[in-house]
């Protein structure tokens, strides 16, 4: 009996081995998670929609740490001027350089906090679109 429960439960913690990817859990182990929240700097056009701030340069900062495997997702609150991205780093200096390299942080469009965050909680799922 003792060898049957041995060999369903090797069976499934291959299965989930198996379906683990592994350059992903590479990438959680040496990486940490960051939060920014961006809200309307100095230079932000008060009464200007969001749309039509100058943030192309920024969207375009964002799409690149995207394509790179750096940002894990990024975008526009729906309620309040502002968003927030959620970023990997290798630490806190890293991020730090990375918030501040955004081009609407440079030219004061946004302001930005951040912060390491660790998420205990994880779903299966991507994000929604």
């Amino acid at each position: 009996m003792h060898v049957i429960s041995y060999l369903i439960v090797s069976a499934f913690a291959s299965i989930s081995l198996s379906q683990t990817n592994p350059a992903r859990a590479e990438e959680t182990q040496s990486n940490h998670i960051f939060v920014v929240e961006y809200h309307a700097g100095s230079a932000w056009k008060t009464g200007v929609p969001m749309s039509k701030q100058m943030l192309g340069p920024h969207a375009a900062y964002w799409k690149k740490l995207a394509s790179d495997g750096r940002a894990i997702g990024a975008g526009p609150f729906r309620d309040v001027d502002g968003g927030m991205a959620i970023f990997s780093a290798s630490n806190k200096d890293e991020a730090q350089a990375i918030v501040a390299s955004d081009p609407a942080v440079i030219g004061a469009v946004f302001t930005a906090t951040f912060h390491e965050w660790s998420p205990l909680i994880r779903g299966t799922g991507d994000l929604p679109r």
